[in-house]
Order: C-alpha cells, then structure tokens, then sequence
C-alpha cells in the first residue's frame, strides 16, 4: 500500500508525457494461461500499435488499388471519404489511443485498461474495418457506425476515469481533444447518413487541424524532453508560449471550420500562416545538431518541422487557387502526423518493453520513407504524372508501416525483457 501511494504522488507531480520511462504498473497480476493474460494485452500500445499498423498497409493498398482501377468491391462510404475516414478516426484514432491510454498509467500511478478490455477494444476496432469494406447496405453502414461509436466511449471512459479519479487536472485538455474527436466522427457519419458528402470531406479536413492540435500538445511535452534527455543538455521550456500556442491552434481549427461556411477564409489563412511560424520558432528553440546522430530525434523534428510547414501551406492555399487545399493537408497528414506517429510508435515500443532506446536501420529507413511520402504526395499536382505520384507515395507509406510491424512483431507480443510487469 506504501508503494502504490508513493507511485501516485510521483506520477502526480509530473507534467510532461515521459513516454521514453517504462511504466510501473500497479496492483497484482495474475498468473492465469487466459488469452487475456498475454503479454500482447497488458498495456494498450502492444495490440493498438500492432493493429494500427497493419491497417495503415491494408488501407492504403486498398486505396492505391481503387485509384488505380483495380479494386473491384464496394465501400460503405464513397471511396474517397472512406480513404480519409479510416486515415483519421481508423488509422490515426487508433495509434493517439495507444499513446494515451499506455501513458495515462504513468500520469496516474492507476493501472491502465488492460486484459478483457483491451481485447473487447480492439474487437469493436476490428468490426468497425471489416465493415467498412464489407457491403455498402445499410446495415453495412449501421454496424460501422455503431462499432465506432462504443469504441470511441470505450477509449474515452477509460482514459478519463483514470484521469478525473487522479485529479490530473493537467491532462483535462486531452479528455476535451478526445471528446472532440468524437463529436467530429459523430457529426461526420450524421452528414454520410444525410447524403452531405462535401460538408462530410470538410469535417474530416477540419479533423486533421484537430490532430495538430493534439502534436501541439503531446510534441510541445515531448521533443524537448526527449531531446534535452538524449543529448545531456537542459529540457527547452516555453510555457506562456506554449499557451499561446495552443490558443492559436484552436482558433485556427475554429476559423478553418466557419470558412466553409462564412466569408473568413482570408482571416483563418492569417491565422494558420501565424501558427506555422509559431511552430518553426519552437521548433528552433529545441534543436540541437547531435539530433542528427539520433533516428529518434531527427525523425520527430523533422515530423514537427513538416506540421509547421503544413499550417503555412494550409493558409496559403485559402489565399490562391495555386496551391491545393488537399496537397497541403496531405504534407501534415503523411509526413507530419503519420512520420510523427511512426517515430513515437517506435521509441514506446521499446521504453515500454525495457528496452534500448535505439532502433535499428531498417526503421531509420521507415522514418525516411514516410517523410517522403507526405512530400511526393504533396507535390504530385505540380507534375503532369500525378497518378505516378500518388501510386509512389502510397508504397512509400505501405513500405514504411511493414518495416515497424516486421521489426517490432517481437517486441510487442513478448514479456519486456527486464522481467518487469507490463
């Protein structure tokens, strides 16, 4: 019992996202040969990074063959809601859950979901990609809707409990980004079922400047911590700026959501462009050359430098028809949200397994892959063979996505290597 309060009051007084620290879970464990009880089920970023990952090579094979004439089947949406359906509140969902639902046991000191939860989780996950792909009647539609809305309150009942009941008041923010998610997923299948099909593209647009916001927050706790750690200097800290910036984030999704509605666009382009620029700066105050020497550390600078590019790209393409609104969300998509779940996907991974926090070359590869990915998509409407551009950068990603679930199978079915629970 002294132990467990101790663990508490240390998780209690920490502010940042210590994704690099295996966490200590708490209470007994049990020893039973139940399916539960394998190691695949004891903390959530074991099944979701794994399933996570597999679906981001499925999804987008799928894809490139449907764009490229050769997938015969229907989708429960239009193929390319589908595509970005399942990139945001499929693919990207999936992973932010196993990042937070791993870390909030080491916020909390309180044991996380694990077990039959984890298994009934990743089940409704399950559901909700077959039947996507499955039939486009509408009970196809009825169970894809439905799966997705308990694993949406599954995922945010856990996560808040263990929160609230911790009163880790400075994680109250994630719970309102989650919350948010959800309502925009809701809000988005509401738009489907009515047969709104624009508005439905501009809400999953919208989603993705809501997962920058969620970097905002994760990133502004993490690179610095992760860089200050590696390379023995102190951790970089803004605070009153990293308020401001998250305040210019949520105005920019709140401006980018009324443009499509009200004559603001000009006014939400400013606002993006200064966001971007906000970001370069922060990002300029974390880097270190010896990040160069760390795949661990170039890889999440050069995800963050491709969001604060992204932003600025995104307003622009509000101010000119020459650059595409699409081209530009792809850079954040691909090369920033994805590259910068792929690198942090990678080091919990190894922290949460006691590993070395070292990845070998052919995740090194996996990194750059992915980078280049968001940038030939981002470019294939400046060339005369876009469909070639697209094609590449969807086997850039695919081979990015087998290259971690090839190299970390191991690591995330086993027991961690130092003995400990976990």
């Amino acid at each position: 019992m002294m132990k467990t309060t101790a663990s508490k009051k240390r998780a209690s007084t920490q502010s940042g996202i210590h994704f690099a620290q295996p966490a200590e879970p708490l209470g007994d464990h049990a020893t039973s040969r139940g399916i539960h009880h394998a190691a695949v089920w004891s903390l959530a970023f074991r099944p979701f990074f794994l399933l996570g990952a597999l679906w981001a090579v499925i999804a987008l094979i799928v894809w490139a063959l449907w764009f490229s004439g050769h997938w015969p089947h229907s989708f429960v949406l239009p193929p390319s809601l589908w595509h970005a359906h399942e990139m945001i509140f499929g693919f990207a969902a999936m992973i932010a859950a196993g990042f937070l639902l791993t870390a909030v046991q080491t916020w909390t000191g309180l044991r996380s979901a694990h077990g039959v939860w984890l298994i009934m989780l990743s089940g409704l996950w399950i559901v909700a990609r077959i039947s996507g792909v499955s039939s486009a009647e509408p009970w196809g539609l009825g169970l894809f809707i439905c799966s997705h809305f308990l694993w949406w309150l599954g995922v945010i009942g856990c996560f808040s409990y263990q929160v609230i009941k911790a009163r880790n008041t400075s994680n109250y923010i994630l719970i309102a980004l989650l919350c948010g998610l959800f309502s925009l997923n809701l809000v988005f299948f509401a738009l489907v079922n009515e047969q709104a099909y624009v508005l439905a593209s501009q809400l999953l647009q919208s989603a993705v400047l809501l997962f920058c916001v969620l970097i905002t927050v994760i990133g502004g706790r993490v690179i610095p911590f992760f860089t200050g750690r590696a390379l023995n200097r102190p951790q970089v800290k803004h605070p009153r700026f990293d308020l401001v910036l998250l305040i210019f984030s949520l105005l920019a999704v709140a401006l980018f959501i009324i443009q499509f509605f009200a004559p603001v666009s000009s006014l939400a382009a400013i606002v993006l462009i200064l966001l971007g620029v906000g970001h370069l700066w922060r990002l300029g105050q974390w880097f270190d050359r010896g990040v160069w020497a760390v795949s661990l550390l170039w890889s999440l600078h050069l995800a963050y430098l491709a969001l604060a590019i992204g932003l600025m790209l995104v307003g622009i393409s509000l101010l000119t028809s020459c650059l595409p609104l699409k081209d530009s969300l792809h850079l954040i998509s691909i090369s920033a949200i994805s590259a910068m779940i792929l690198s942090m996907m990678s080091r919990v991974s190894l922290g949460h397994t006691g590993r070395a926090l070292a990845v070998s070359c052919g995740i090194s590869a996996a990194f750059a892959l992915l980078l280049l990915a968001g940038l030939l998509r981002a470019l294939a409407s400046l060339s005369e063979q876009v469909l070639l551009f697209w094609q590449l950068s969807a086997w850039l990603w695919s081979a990015a996505f087998i290259l971690f679930f090839v190299y970390y199978w191991a690591v995330l079915t086993k027991a961690r290597v130092d003995g400990k629970p976990g």
